[in-house]
């Protein structure tokens, strides 16, 4: 009965000490560098700031995704889309990456007139493709 007390406590011990690493990293937009997205006259969506908090991590790819679709000249037919850019692998300095990456452009059929997005998903992972950061974000 004691060895598996010792068992349990031990494999709490482990796990708890696994956990550590993941509860480090923190990741938050720096508030002196806000990200920003703003649609170019080019038709592209440029995306750029700074998070911090990113623990351990060295390199990262910072990707935006932003609903894009081609409307008629009266705007009543939008097809669903999207345009999307990474940037990266970018290097991670003391937990904190600063980054730009662009989307696009906008592209549509002659006729029909680009239809951007309100807004812009942001969005930070490791070289695994683990998710570290994401923020939906205003296009200015």
């Amino acid at each position: 009965m004691r060895k598996i007390s010792i068992i349990a406590v031990l494999s709490l011990v482990a796990l708890a000490l696994a956990a550590v690493p993941v509860m480090a990293a923190s990741p938050h937009e720096v508030p002196k560098d806000p990200i920003e997205c703003v649609l170019n006259s080019d038709g592209t969506v440029t995306c750029d700031g700074t998070v911090a908090g990113l623990g351990n991590v060295s390199r990262v790819t910072t990707s935006i995704d932003v609903p894009f679709g081609c409307s008629t000249r009266g705007n009543m037919k939008q097809p669903r889309g999207h345009i999307q850019g990474t940037s990266g692998p970018l290097q991670v300095r003391n937990g904190r990456v600063t980054f730009s990456v662009m989307a696009g452009p906008a592209v549509c059929p002659n006729g029909l007139n680009p239809a951007v997005g309100d807004f812009a998903t942001v969005t930070i992972s490791d070289l695994d493709g683990n998710v570290l950061f994401t923020k939906r974000v205003p296009i200015t």
